[in-house]
């Protein structure tokens, strides 16, 4: 990060060779997170006319939660253009979750969590809300804590989301989520801490025995992780084309316009 840059209030986060990431002041107070998928390949273009922008199918479906009360990073805008020291980008900006940081910070002993039945509880307000996350890993999700009160869970990073036209809780989809979460957090808890938390996420007696027992066959790495993820795509795009129109119309617009392309 250039001193120029910190002039202007710019907080380096992450840079690859991919992604780059930083925050910056509003002009109404609190923070943006800038998150940039730099260095598109030559036929990105010919490809977006068969798919969104990256940065716009998360905008999408942040703004879905949004409008459906579940806690996550909150949309501001987004954008794709060119820039020479990036190339082709795709800008995605949300407003910074104050005093938010990754799960897995806290889970690594000695940690400071000892109850994610309001996580539960908040994947069981995504999934009505007809999301797929794709991703459900501990770095994907923000916790904070507010005075005299339970850790404040919020999710990002919706790279590989899906919005369904009706609730997903019960479908392979949400078992996919579920499975990553339960993968992720399983090995700092004790099982039973982990079947009360599936019960407070919405499951009978009957489903949490089932989905534990899925868990101990579950295969997180390639090629099956890319298995489920195009079994989702597939199942998302299916589900589009048998909802009514009206209802694929209104997700379109509900994401509103994006921001000007950059240059």
């Amino acid at each position: 990060m250039t001193a120029a840059r910190a002039e202007l209030g710019q907080a380096l986060i992450k840079a690859e060779f991919g992604t780059l990431v930083w925050s910056e002041p509003l002009e109404g107070g609190g923070r943006a997170i800038m998150k940039m998928y730099r260095r598109r390949p030559f036929y990105d273009p010919v490809r977006r006319w068969f798919i969104p922008y990256r940065a716009e199918r998360e905008f999408k479906v942040l703004s879905h939660l949004v409008r459906h009360g579940v806690a996550c990073s909150e949309p501001l805008s987004w954008s794709h253009g060119h820039h020479d020291p990036h190339g082709r980008f795709e800008l995605l900006v949300t407003r910074e979750v104050a005093g938010a940081t990754a799960l897995d910070k806290f889970l690594k002993p000695p940690g400071a969590l000892t109850d994610l039945s309001p996580l539960l509880r908040l994947t069981r307000r995504m999934h009505d809300s007809g999301v797929s996350h794709g991703g459900m890993a501990p770095r994907n999700i923000l916790v904070s804590f507010p005075a005299a009160e339970a850790p404040a869970f919020h999710i990002i990073d919706m790279s590989y989301s899906h919005i369904f036209p009706r609730g997903i809780a019960g479908t392979r989809m949400a078992t996919f989520d579920l499975l990553d979460l339960l993968y992720r957090i399983g090995g700092y808890f004790p099982a039973e801490r982990c079947r009360a938390w599936l019960v407070d996420y919405g499951l009978d007696e009957s489903a949490v025995r089932k989905l534990m027992a899925a868990h101990e066959r579950f295969r997180p790495r390639r090629p099956w992780s890319h298995l489920r993820r195009a079994e989702t795509d597939l199942r998302a795009a299916m589900a589009r084309l048998r909802a009514p129109r009206s209802r694929r119309d209104g997700d379109s617009r509900s994401a509103g316009p994006p921001v000007a392309s950059g240059t």
